[in-house]
């Protein structure tokens, strides 16, 4: 009997404890109500209706890793476009989402991963290029750990993030399947709303962000838009569009059914005409190089020769004589064949005024004292002020020709690698795949040479999960 009451007297107590738990847990949340929309007004009444909605997408994403890998790549997407019409800082989503996946697959004890598929050399790459960048905030030219910290994302630490994340959790030809689909998608979404801006106008959003802004001297020439979507500018729409139409092109070869085919082919159209409208000069690289790199990987040698005169019949057309010069694409296109030209010769000027500046750092400026970052935290600055335009410029400022070295090395060890996978598969479909992935690898790292591509959204979180990819296809069938 005594047992019994003390057993009473406890589950009493519990009972007492619990309900004022609750009650304190219900007084905190009605002074914090009380509080948000006392201070923020409407803002407050909505933060506290969102509150529940972001519980339970932090719950949902912490079960699935995978998950939030695919909205990286949708943001990859969306998020440049979303700053015009809501102003916010869409790019940490990006990594709040990537930390996410990390923190689900270390603390879920549900998600079974096994750590060995991490071990590849092209994490290894990723890690020693990210080690280099750490270091580079000691250097005594740079612009502070801030300035480190935001511009360090886009150059390696994406890279760093998922490239393990992809050889751990997209191991599967399904994976593949989705990952072709869903990038399919999001790039003819962007072809829509590229025509939308072509056929019917800008909205007052992207009016603003053109004139407003001070983007219209790169966009507007002769009167003439060059269609930008809700990609970051038109260079990287035009690289995006030709991208994704030299993929769907090889594609479209493969061994699939005729509504594959199909889809395939309409897809390639598509992005070719959205390549068009940017009128970006740069990104006639991508289908290029891709398309060499392609003809060198199936061996078909004769079609190469066949390619390398068609090309330069194409050269001699563009340089030599004034054919379908009323054509505004093909007018612009010809500029860039110009010597005389005034982009050429700025760009040019530039690079030898990083090289008077650099001649003594070895190392660099700094990661974040150029481009849009150096403006931002040091606009006085050489660094700030003279423009970077390639990818490999940029990267030669901020990590000096010791950086560029090791970079163009990681990457001529993924071009190299990925190649020899491509040759070597048998398989049909595996084969189209990879060779698909590796000439868009190819098309996009020559085009960064007049462009910085290779960093731009959503092209670089598409590299980030596609080069992983092209070196998982041979592991398909292992468990």
């Amino acid at each position: 009997m005594k047992i019994r009451a003390n057993t009473e007297l406890i589950n009493s107590s519990n009972l007492r404890w619990h309900g004022l738990t609750w009650l304190g847990i219900t007084l905190g949340l009605v002074c914090f109500a009380f509080v948000a929309i006392k201070v923020l007004g409407l803002a407050g009444a909505f933060l506290l209706l969102a509150l529940p909605l972001g519980y339970f997408t932090v719950s949902y994403l912490l079960k699935n890793p995978k998950t939030c890998v695919w909205l990286v790549l949708v943001l990859g997407f969306l998020s440049p476009g979303l700053t015009r019409y809501l102003p916010a800082p869409w790019g940490l989503s990006i990594d709040i989402l990537l930390a996410l996946a990390w923190l689900s697959i270390i603390l879920n004890k549900k998600i079974r991963i096994k750590w060995k598929h991490a071990k590849n050399p092209v994490v290894w790459a990723g890690v020693i290029w990210m080690a280099y960048l750490v270091m580079e905030i000691i250097n005594p030219a740079g612009n502070g750990p801030i300035a480190w910290f935001y511009a360090m994302r886009g150059i390696g630490f994406y890279q760093f993030m998922t490239f393990p994340l992809v050889f751990l959790l997209f191991r599967k030809e399904k994976d593949m399947i989705r990952f072709i689909d869903v990038l399919i998608m999001l790039s003819l979404l962007g072809t829509l709303w590229g025509f939308k801006q072509q056929i019917i106008g800008i909205d007052s959003a992207e009016y603003r962000w053109l004139y407003l802004e001070d983007h219209h001297e790169e966009h507007i020439l002769h009167g003439v838009l060059r269609v930008f979507s809700f990609y970051s500018d038109a260079g990287a729409f035009g690289a995006s569009q030709a991208m994704m139409s030299l993929m769907c092109g090889i594609l479209l070869l493969g061994p699939w059914s005729k509504g594959r085919k199909l889809y395939f082919l309409f897809a390639t159209e598509a992005f070719l005409l959205g390549f068009a409208i940017s009128g970006t000069r740069g990104a006639l690289a991508v289908p290029l190089a891709g398309g060499i790199c392609y003809l060198i990987v199936i061996k078909n040698f004769k079609v190469l020769m066949a390619g390398a005169g068609a090309m330069i019949v194409v050269f001699c057309i563009l340089k030599y004589t004034f054919l379908f010069q009323g054509v505004e694409q093909i007018r612009r296109m010809r500029t860039a064949l110009d010597p005389n030209n005034k982009s050429l010769s700025v760009r040019l000027d530039n690079q030898k005024t990083f090289g008077r500046y650099l001649a003594d750092k070895p190392f660099g400026g700094g990661v974040g004292t150029a481009g849009f970052w150096g403006a931002r935290f040091n606009p006085e600055s050489l660094m700030a002020n003279t423009a970077t335009d390639s990818w490999y410029v940029k990267i030669w400022a901020e990590t000096g020709i010791v950086g560029l070295a090791l970079h163009l090395s990681i990457l001529g060890f993924i071009v190299g690698k990925g190649g020899r996978i491509a040759m070597l598969l048998t398989d049909p479909k595996q084969k189209t795949y990879a060779c698909a992935l590796i000439a868009a690898i190819t098309g996009v790292l020559f085009a960064s040479y007049g462009n910085q591509v290779f960093g731009q959204m959503p092209t670089g979180i598409i590299m980030n999960m596609a080069i992983p990819m092209l070196f998982l296809i041979p592991k398909w069938k292992q468990k």
